[in-house]
């Protein structure tokens, strides 16, 4: 295994954008935080160099020489978020897996995610009913993409009000794909419980 595995979708360096990144949140300091989940943090981070200026970096709790569940979650949501393109799926333009720091590099999507406007209690106020209609909608489109029109299928397997990002016009994105899992239409798929308590599909 390498020490730094890099990949990037914007036209920029891998190792120049892992320094960057650093640099422009002055080695993950709390004040670019902009939400904490299970499994990492994430960071608005302003980068000179990319089309994409400001971008939102998920850091994660754990590095890349720990747990093997760890990497497994971690590879899963870069092949997920590399293989499909959806105007209601988060894009991905980058990753870092290091054993100092591991984290992805997403597009920044400035309403945050759909549980914190409806933790607020004026936020929430202001998401009239169309506008829940129309986020519905979107991870609809999201959902029926990943089940029937990209190849592998995809079974996101966490889909909660967190993962759900939203942007200045309130259109709707899936994000976070670690738990997902990539089915092969041409055998039987069995798949363990995974995600939010609370938000999974009730048994037979």
């Amino acid at each position: 295994m390498h020490e730094e595995i890099s990949f990037s979708v914007l036209n920029f360096d891998g190792k120049s954008m892992y320094e960057e990144i650093i640099r422009a949140t002055e080695d993950f300091d709390s004040i670019y935080c902009i939400g904490k989940g299970g499994h990492g943090s994430v960071y608005r981070v302003n980068l000179s160099s990319a089309s994409a200026n400001i971008v939102a970096v998920k850091k994660l709790h754990l590095v890349w020489d720990g747990e093997i569940e760890f990497q497994k979650e971690f590879l899963n949501e870069v092949r997920a978020l590399t293989e499909i393109r959806h105007r209601n799926i988060v894009k991905l333009y980058g990753f870092c897996a290091h054993k100092r720091h591991s984290f992805l590099v997403y597009e920044y999507l400035e309403r945050g995610s759909l549980a914190t406007i409806l933790s607020k209690e004026e936020e929430a106020k202001e998401l009239g009913w169309s506008k829940r209609v129309n986020i519905v909608k979107g991870v609809a489109h999201a959902l029926s993409y990943m089940h029937h029109d990209c190849l592998p299928l995809i079974v996101h397997r966490d889909i909660s009000s967190k993962n759900i990002l939203l942007d200045p016009e309130y259109e709707a994105c899936v994000s976070d794909f670690g738990t997902a899992r990539f089915l092969n239409p041409d055998s039987t798929n069995w798949t363990t419980v995974a995600g939010t308590f609370g938000y999974m599909a009730p048994g037979n």
